[in-house]
C-alpha cells in the first residue's frame, strides 16, 4: 500500500479518512459516473444538457465560462469529470457537488500545482520497480518510474485519483486531496496468479506511453520459464527469441541485431559495459537470472542517453536486495548449481543481495580420469553481489560487483624424461612430465553509485565503475634430445580494462515533460596481444622473451541531452543529441549524433511512431569463428582505422489489445559505414603482418519489418515474433567489390514462446523457432595444381579450390521445438520447484556447420559430398531442483 512521509499528523489523518471511505465517496460523487453521447462533436451547451438528462443533475455556472459553439471530444464515453475537463480546457475550472447540483467555478488566475514524488517498490522486498506507471486517471496526467524506482508527478491542487500499475502486480488506486508537495511510496503487491487486470478500470492512459520504438521490456517471470539447454536459465537465450534479434548459430549466446555483429551491442550491467557475455564458448550467458531485476532491450529509436554501439543496448538491472527479511535460493541442475541470498543489513535502511553459480563438469571428469595420464578439466562460475544503504530520503548508495571465469586445462603426452648426469649430479635421473594447455577468459565488474534528489523534481545518479575483460592461452611443452631436457612455456594475454566516471540527471518539470542530461569520461586500456616465451634447458641458460605488449591508453568523452515532451495532446516527441570524442595515437575522432522519436495517438489504444538515430562506435571485436573463442580480440580505432558509424530510421504501429497485451509492427532501414572484415588473403592467424594490415573497411545496409504480439499477464502469456529482413555488405577488397549477403543475414525469422500457469503451481512452457539458413561461402570447383618441375617435391599432389562469389550459398533452414514444465509447491520453509524439459523435442538435425568429405569409389575415383555437423541432433532432456526459503 502507498506509504506517506513528512505530511504532518493532521494531513495523515485526513488522508487516512479519505482512503477509508474512498469507495463510498466514489459511489456518492456523481463526477465519477460514466456518461455517453451519440456524437463527439457538438456545442458545450449540448453536452451539458445531455449530462443533466443522463445523470439527473443540474449545472450551476457563471457567464464567465467559455462556451463553444462547436467542440470535439476525444471519446464518446467517459466520466462526467473527464468530460468537463475537456469542455472547459480553455478556462480551467473546479467542480463542486452539492446534492444533485454541480457547481462549475472558473479558477481565479492560475490554479495551484503541487508535486507528488516517491518510490515504487515491491511490497515485500522493497525492490525498485522500473518503468512502473503512476498517473491521475481523471486528468490523464502521469509519468513512469526511473531505473531506481523514483518518480515525480506535478498535478493541480485538489482531489486527485492517483493510480499505480506494473505488470505482474495488483493495480493500486487512492483518492487524495492534494494541497501541498507530498511524498508517497507505492508498495505494490505481486499478483501470484498473474491474472488478468480489468481493462477498463486499470487502463493506463495513452498520454503516459513513451515515444520509444524498437524497445522491449522482458518480464523476469517469463525469462525464468523459457526452456533452455540443460535447464540453465539464460537471459540472452530469451532475448534471441525477440523479432530482429538472431543467435548466429544453434545454442550460441551471441546477439545479431538488425544486421549488426555481436560487437555492436552495448550490454550494461547496472550501467557498466560488459565485453564478453558468454560461457562455454558462448553456449551459456554470464547472467544469473536469480540476480536480475529488470531487462530492457533497445534495438532502434535510441534515446540520447545511450551511445557507443551501433545495433542495440541490453540494459540489465540487478536486484538491490530485500531490506525487510532474509530470503534464499538453492538450485541443482545437470550442468551447474547455484545459490542466492538476500536480506536486510539494517532493516528499512540497508540490504544485500549475493548469488553464485558454478559448474561441476571438472569434478565429474576428474573422477572419470582418475587413473588416466591424459586429463582435461573445464569449469565456469559467476558471482554477483550488491549492497545498498539509505542515508536518508534524498540519498542512497549502491555498491555492486560481478566476477565470472571460464577455465579449460589439458594435460597430455605423459612421458618419463631421463636427465643426463652433470657436474652437480653424477647419477642419471628419470622425471615424470607431461605437456599442458591452459585456456581461459574472465570478466570483473565493480561499480559504486550515489543517488541524490534535489528539490522535488531533480534526480541525480553518479557512478564510478571498473570493467575488466581478459583472455589468456598458455602452453607448456617438454622436449628431450641427447640427454638434455628442454621446457618451453608460452603464454598469450589480451583484453580491455575500463575506468569510468559518469553522472545522469533527470528533471521532471511537469507530467508531460521529462528532461535528461549527463556526461561520462572513460579511460580505456587495451592490451591486444602480449606473448611471453620462456625456454629452460638443462644444459644452458634460460631464454625469456616477450613479444607485443603495447598497451594502448584511449580516453573517451560522452555528453548527452534528451527532452521528452508533449507537443500536443496526441503528439509526443523525444529530441536529443549525443556527443562523443575519442583519442587515438595522434588524432581525435568526434561525433555529434542527433536522436529523434515521435509518437502520435490515433485513438485511445492505437498509436504510430517514428524514429531516427545516428550512432558511432570507436572499438571493434576481431572474431576468429562463429562461437565465442578466447582468441576474439577487442581493438580501438587508430589513425588508419576509422570509427564505425550507422544511421537508422524506423516507423512503427502499436495497438494495445488489453492491459499487458499488445501488438506492434515496425519497419526499419539501417546503413553502416566503415565496418571491418578480414582481407581475403589473410586471417587472424596470419602472424606475418600487423593486425591493422589484416583488415579492410566497407559499408552495409539492413532493412526489414518486424511483428510482435506480446502478452505479459494472465494464465496464458508469451509472445510471437516474426522478422523479414535483408542485410547486404560491400567491401572494395572483398568479393571483387560486389555486394554480398552479410554472414548473419537471415531472410525469415520466427519465434513463438508460450507459458501457461495452472492453479496448482504447475507451469508449462514451450518455444518454437524457425529461421532461414545463414549465408555461407563454398568453393564451386576443385582442381589439380601440381608443383612446377623446378620445385623439389615435384611428385606431391596438390589441389586448389575456386570460389566465385562470397556467401552465395545458404545452410539448410533451422527450426526447433523446446518444452519445459515446472512443479512448484509451497513448503513450511518456503517453496520447492522441480523443473523438467526436453530440447529439440522432435529431433530436428539442424546444421551447426557444413564441410566437404572425400570418399574413394570402387573404380578409384574420388567422390566429394557436402555434409553437415549437428550440435544437438536428438532430443535432450534436462532436470533441475530448486528450493526457495
Amino acid at each position: 500500500m502507498p506509504k506517506l512521509e513528512n505530511l504532518g499528523y493532521k494531513n495523515i489523518f485526513i488522508i487516512l479518512l479519505i482512503q477509508l471511505f474512498a469507495l463510498q465517496l466514489n459511489g456518492q460523487n456523481v463526477l465519477y459516473e460514466e456518461v455517453s453521447f451519440d456524437t463527439t462533436k457538438a456545442s458545450t451547451a449540448y453536452f451539458l444538457k445531455s449530462i443533466e438528462d443522463q445523470a439527473n443533475v443540474v449545472f450551476s455556472y457563471s457567464n464567465m465560462l467559455c462556451f463553444e459553439e462547436s467542440i470535439e471530444l476525444s471519446r464518446s464515453s467517459a466520466t462526467i469529470r473527464e468530460i468537463l475537463n475537456e469542455l472547459f480546457i480553455k478556462c480551467p475550472s473546479s467542480f463542486l457537488v452539492r446534492g444533485n447540483k454541480i457547481i462549475i467555478q472558473p479558477y481565479e488566475g492560475i490554479p495551484g500545482k503541487h508535486v507528488i514524488r516517491g518510490y515504487i517498490r515491491d511490497a515485500k522486498s522493497k525492490e525498485a520497480l522500473i518503468q512502473a506507471n503512476i498517473y491521475d486517471e481523471d486528468q490523464l496526467l502521469g509519468t513512469v518510474s526511473n531505473n531506481f524506482g523514483f518518480y515525480s508527478l506535478t498535478l493541480p491542487a485538489g482531489y486527485t485519483r492517483l493510480n499505480c500499475s506494473y505488470v505482474g502486480y495488483e493495480h493500486q488506486e487512492m483518492l487524495i486531496d492534494l494541497q501541498s508537495d507530498t511524498v508517497i511510496h507505492f508498495d505494490m503487491i505481486a499478483d501470484s496468479e498473474i491474472r488478468e487486470i480489468s481493462i477498463i478500470k486499470s487502463k493506463v492512459p495513452n498520454k503516459v506511453k513513451s515515444t520509444r520504438t524498437g524497445t522491449v521490456d522482458l518480464p523476469i517471470e517469463q525469462i525464468k520459464n523459457v526452456p533452455v539447454f540443460l535447464g540453465e536459465v539464460d537471459l540472452v537465450k530469451s532475448i534471441q527469441l525477440l523479432p530482429g534479434i538472431q543467435s548466429g548459430g544453434e545454442g550460441l549466446s551471441a546477439l545479431y541485431v538488425r544486421g549488426g555483429g555481436p560487437d555492436q551491442n552495448m550490454v550494461l550491467m547496472d550501467d557498466v559495459p560488459v565485453y564478453n557475455v558468454g560461457h562455454l564458448l558462448g553456449f551459456f550467458s554470464i547472467f544469473n537470472a536469480d540476480a536480475v531485476n529488470h531487462v530492457s532491450v533497445v534495438k532502434g529509436g535510441f534515446p540520447a542517453r545511450y551511445g557507443g554501439r551501433l545495433s542495440s543496448v541490453v540494459d540489465i538491472r540487478m536486484y538491490d536486495g530485500n531490506d525487510q527479511e532474509f530470503k534464499g535460493l538453492a538450485s541443482i541442475g545437470v550442468l551447474s548449481s547455484r545459490v542466492a541470498a538476500e536480506g536486510p543489513l539494517i532493516k528499512d535502511k540497508s540490504s544485500f543481495s549475493v548469488s553464485i553459480r558454478r559448474t561441476y563438469m571438472d569434478i565429474f571428469t576428474g573422477l572419470l580420469q582418475l587413473n588416466d595420464n591424459n586429463k582435461s578439466r573445464f569449469y565456469f562460475y559467476d558471482f554477483n553481489s550488491k549492497f545498498n544503504l539509505k542515508l536518508g530520503y534524498k540519498d542512497r548508495i549502491y555498491v555492486s560487483s560481478y566476477l565470472g571465469k571460464d577455465q579449460y586445462d589439458l594435460q597430455y603426452n605423459f612421458q618419463n624424461i631421463e636427465i643426463s648426469a652433470n657436474e652437480t649430479n653424477t647419477s642419471r635421473q628419470v622425471v615424470e612430465a607431461y605437456d599442458e594447455s591452459d585456456i581461459g577468459w574472465k570478466n570483473a565488474v565493480f561499480s559504486s553509485r550515489w543517488n541524490h534528489i534535489f528539490g522535488e523534481k531533480v534526480f541525480v545518479n553518479t557512478t564510478a565503475s571498473y570493467s575488466d575483460y581478459q583472455f589468456y592461452i598458455g602452453q607448456k611443452v617438454n622436449y628431450q634430445s641427447d640427454g638434455d631436457w628442454t621446457v618451453v612455456n608460452q603464454n598469450y594475454y589480451s583484453g580491455i580494462k575500463d575506468y569510468t566516471l559518469k553522472t545522469d540527471w533527470d528533471y521532471i518539470p511537469r507530467p508531460a515533460h521529462y528532461f535528461r542530461f549527463g556526461a561520462s569520461l572513460t579511460a580505456h586500456n587495451f592490451y591486444p596481444g602480449i606473448d611471453v616465451y620462456l625456454q629452460e634447458n638443462t644444459g644452458s641458460e634460460a631464454i625469456d622473451t616477450t613479444y607485443g605488449g603495447n598497451r594502448m591508453f584511449r580516453p573517451e568523452l560522452r555528453l548527452y541531452v534528451e527532452d521528452d515532451f508533449n507537443l500536443t495532446d496526441n503528439l509526443r516527441l523525444n529530441i536529443g543529441g549525443h556527443f562523443s570524442a575519442f583519442q587515438t595515437e595522434s588524432k581525435y575522432y568526434w561525433s555529434a549524433e542527433p536522436r529523434f522519436s515521435a509518437r502520435y495517438l490515433i485513438n485511445d489504444r492505437m498509436s504510430v511512431k517514428a524514429a531516427y538515430s545516428h550512432m558511432t562506435q570507436y572499438m571493434h571485436l576481431l572474431r576468429t569463428s562463429s562461437v565465442s573463442m578466447p582468441t576474439d580480440m577487442w581493438l580501438p580505432v587508430s589513425d588508419e582505422i576509422k570509427p564505425m558509424r550507422a544511421t537508422q530510421t524506423a516507423f512503427g504501429w502499436e495497438y494495445e489489445i488489453g492491459k499487458g497485451f499488445g501488438l506492434s509492427i515496425e519497419a526499419y532501414y539501417k546503413s553502416f559505414s566503415d565496418i571491418l572484415a578480414y582481407k581475403e588473403s589473410t586471417s587472424y592467424f596470419d602472424f606475418t603482418s600487423d593486425w591493422r594490415n589484416k583488415l579492410t573497411a566497407g559499408d552495409g545496409e539492413s532493412k526489414g519489418i518486424e511483428f510482435l504480439l506480446h502478452k505479459k499477464t494472465g494464465s496464458l502469456s508469451g509472445w510471437f515474433g516474426y522478422t523479414y529482413s535483408k542485410t547486404i555488405n560491400q567491401f572494395e577488397e572483398l568479393n571483387n567489390g560486389n555486394p554480398f549477403p552479410a554472414d548473419f543475414d537471415r531472410t525469415h525469422d520466427a519465434s513463438l514462446f508460450l507459458m501457461y500457469r495452472f492453479k496448482k503451481g504447475i507451469t508449462l512452457s514451450g518455444t518454437w523457432t524457425f529461421g532461414t539458413g545463414s549465408p555461407i561461402t563454398l568453393p564451386e570447383t576443385k582442381y589439380y595444381a601440381p608443383d612446377l618441375p623446378t620445385q623439389e617435391n615435384e611428385f606431391d599432389t596438390k589441389y586448389n579450390q575456386y570460389i566465385s562469389e562470397r556467401n552465395s550459398y545458404r545452410m539448410p533452414n533451422f527450426h526447433r521445438l523446446d518444452m519445459g514444465v515446472n512443479f512448484e509447491k509451497e513448503k513450511p520453509y518456503g517453496s520447492r520447484v522441480w523443473s523438467f524439459g526436453l530440447l529439440n523435442a522432435y529431433g530436428r538435425q539442424n546444421p551447426f556447420f557444413l564441410y566437404f568429405s572425400d570418399t574413394e569409389q570402387d573404380n578409384g575415383d574420388i567422390k566429394r559430398s557436402l555434409k553437415q555437423f549437428s550440435l544437438f541432433p536428438f532430443p535432450i532432456p534436462y532436470a533441475r531442483f530448486t528450493i526457495q526459503f
